[in-house]
């Protein structure tokens, strides 16, 4: 019983872990998609990015 309570645990976190996966694919796509204009300091540092479109 211990070992199908384990099994049941692993797959759901191993299926939340692709929904993660996909949704930050997603984001990425987005991002190529709109484009993005970023802001940097005097050191080169990135302060703000934010869409173009």
């Amino acid at each position: 019983m211990k070992k199908i309570i384990i099994l049941v645990t692993l797959t759901a976190m191993i299926m939340s872990c692709s929904e993660l996966a996909r949704m930050e694919e997603e984001y990425q796509q987005d991002l190529r998609e709109r484009g993005r204009r970023c802001r940097y300091n005097y050191k080169g540092e990135v302060q703000h990015c934010g869409y173009i479109n």
